[in-house]
């Protein structure tokens, strides 16, 4: 399977690096094709132009630096995005990659006259996330899981129809033991070893 894996996180000693390291060793491991892309070691400019929002419905080839992720989103068949969970959501590199990225004729088309967008990364059948978060499952819970409902509400309906969804978090991080947190990364590359 064509997998995708796109890390966030600053600071290369963190449990998210770790995460990540886990990840690749289950795919490659499981003979998956593996392309990553690492925005903090590319510095992706998150931020969304002014150019680029009044050509937002234009053709990506107006964004000529952003050509390897394109074609990175057009071949994949499994993406996986590893990231910690902060103030209730991805860090704003990875939501500036999605909203820089993830455009028109890439992930999504809107038809001349139409009001809706239809989705054109058909090619995706699994997002799964790998995420972190300092607060407890609940308190996600009760701050609506925003992390969660992106991938499943948001980036799956612009992936093929029947696009699945996986959610590996741990929570409450900082209180978890050394043990605990090895185990967590052991069910991280188990997962990602099929």
């Amino acid at each position: 399977m064509n997998t995708l894996v796109v890390i966030c996180h600053p600071k290369p000693a963190s449990l998210i690096r770790a995460a990540a390291d886990r990840v690749l060793a289950g795919a490659e491991g499981a003979g998956h094709a593996v392309r990553v892309i690492d925005l903090d070691a590319i510095d992706f400019d998150p931020v969304l132009k002014l150019t680029e929002v009044r050509n937002h419905l234009g053709s990506p080839e107006s964004r000529g630096e952003l050509a390897e992720h394109f074609d990175a989103l057009r071949w994949a068949e499994r993406l996986v995005l590893v990231y910690p969970t902060w103030f209730s959501g991805p860090p704003a590199r990875l939501k500036g990659w999605f909203d820089r990225v993830w455009m028109n004729e890439v992930a999504f088309v809107l038809p001349h006259g139409a009001r809706r967008i239809r989705g054109r990364l058909r090619n995706i059948r699994r997002i799964e996330v790998v995420t972190s978060h300092g607060s407890t499952r609940r308190v996600n819970w009760f701050q609506g899981n925003s992390g969660r409902l992106l991938a499943r509400r948001t980036l799956r309906v612009l992936c093929h129809p029947f696009c699945r969804t996986r959610w590996l978090a741990v929570y409450d991080v900082d209180n978890k033991s050394t043990d605990e947190l090895a185990r967590w990364l052991d069910s991280v590359e188990r997962a990602f070893g099929s």
